[in-house]
């Protein structure tokens, strides 16, 4: 079992407090509720770990990337994959903790948009899964891509899990009528 030093876990907690808002306090959020939020901080930290990988992974493998007609990319297209892999992956990270800011703060509205993004997610993850099929050959950074990916969707059907609950709703609908 793991066991985090006298000031770990308090550590943690203020780190997930400055990402998600000191509002309302944890007293008043129910555990299913602050569950999804650390589900939805994990989905942005898996995501951000991804985006580190595969930035590294293009740069490390340059020399082997093509465009469509088979010849090597040039200097400029690559500088342009590399930046448009980065924004890309900075907004799915923001996207991340702004939903676990909205959603720890009770607002329904953030839940519904959350439970949109997840479905969207698992139509993506049946595609990639489902891309598979007729004897494609994967490589090894496509298969951590690929697991990294499904790691991503099942932390966000987690989080959706338990923003659903029934102790959930109650915290949405208690934080409605006191806006």
């Amino acid at each position: 079992m793991l066991k985090t030093p006298a000031g770990g876990q308090m550590a943690f907690a203020g780190f997930e407090k400055k990402l998600t808002g000191n509002v309302p306090d944890d007293s008043d959020i129910p555990r299913s509720v602050r569950k999804a939020v650390r589900f939805m901080l994990a989905g942005g930290a898996t995501t951000a770990a991804v985006g580190v990988f595969l930035l590294i992974a293009t740069i490390v493998d340059k020399n082997a990337l093509t465009d469509s007609s088979g010849k090597k990319i040039s200097n400029s297209a690559f500088t342009q994959g590399i930046v448009s892999t980065l924004v890309i992956y900075v907004v799915l990270i923001a996207i991340w903790i702004l939903m676990a800011r909205l959603n720890r703060a009770g607002r329904n509205w953030a839940r519904i948009v959350a439970s949109v993004l997840c479905a969207i997610s698992t139509y993506d993850a049946f595609q990639l899964v489902n891309s598979l099929r007729g004897g494609v050959t994967i490589t090894v950074i496509g298969g951590v891509y690929i697991a990294f990916t499904l790691l991503i969707w099942l932390l966000g059907v987690l989080a959706i899990a338990m923003l659903w609950r029934s102790e959930s709703s109650v915290y949405f609908r208690e934080r409605a009528t006191v806006r």
